[in-house]
C-alpha cells in the first residue's frame, strides 16, 4: 500500500508489503467501522501513471484516532499483467472490475488496528498521516476482495493510487 500507480500485492497488509513490497500507497489509522462516507465509489476515466483509466475511484472521509476527520481517496485498475497471462485473463480481468464496483468501499470498516505497531511507525516515518494510512488499509481490502474471489494472477494485476 504505497504511493502513485504502484501494483496492488496479493493478499492482507503484511502480505501485501512483504510479497511484492509495491502496493496502493497509504495505510490506516482510527477504530473499527471509525468512518463516514462522503461518496460513492465510482468508475472514473482518471487516468493513471501508466495511462490506463480507473476502474474505481473512492473518496470518503475517515474518522481519526483523535476522533477528528480527515480525506481519503484510493484509485484502482484492474489491469492486464502480460508476464502471467495465459491467453484467458480478459473474463478474470472483466469479472474482478465488476466485483470492485459492486462493493461500497464507502461503508468498508478499515481500521489502523488491521497494521502492527511496526507498520504503523514505518508508515509515520515516512511521512503518512493517518488519512493516508486509512486509505492503504482500503486499498488492501479491494486488493484483498479480488484476491478471495480467485481473479487476481495469471493475467491479471491491480493498479492503483492512494491519496487523490
Amino acid at each position: 500500500m504505497r504511493k502513485n500507480g504502484a501494483v496492488i500485492a496479493v493478499g492482507m497488509a503484511a502480505v501485501l508489503m512483504a510479497a511484492l513490497g509495491t502496493t496502493l500507497t497509504g495505510c490506516a489509522g482510527s477504530e473499527p467501522d471509525a468512518i463516514a462516507a462522503t461518496s460513492a465509489a465510482t468508475a472514473s476515466p482518471t487516468p493513471i501513471p501508466s495511462g490506463t483509466p480507473y476502474d474505481l475511484s473512492v473518496q470518503r472521509t475517515f474518522i481519526l484516532s483523535d476522533g477528528s476527520t480527515a480525506p481519503g481517496c484510493v484509485q484502482v485498475s484492474v489491469v492486464p499483467d502480460p508476464q502471467t497471462d495465459d491467453g484467458t485473463s480478459a473474463d478474470r480481468i472483466k469479472r474482478a472490475r465488476a466485483l470492485i464496483l459492486s462493493r461500497n468501499w464507502d461503508a468498508e470498516p478499515v481500521s489502523l488496528d488491521e497494521l502492527s505497531a511496526d507498520e504503523r511507525q514505518h508508515e509515520k516515518d515516512r511521512g503518512e498521516t493517518e488519512g493516508e494510512m486509512l486509505a492503504g488499509v482500503l486499498s488492501d481490502h479491494i486488493s484483498k476482495a479480488v484476491t478471495d474471489a480467485k481473479l487476481m494472477g495469471t493475467g491479471v494485476s491491480l493498479r492503483g493510487h492512494v491519496g487523490c
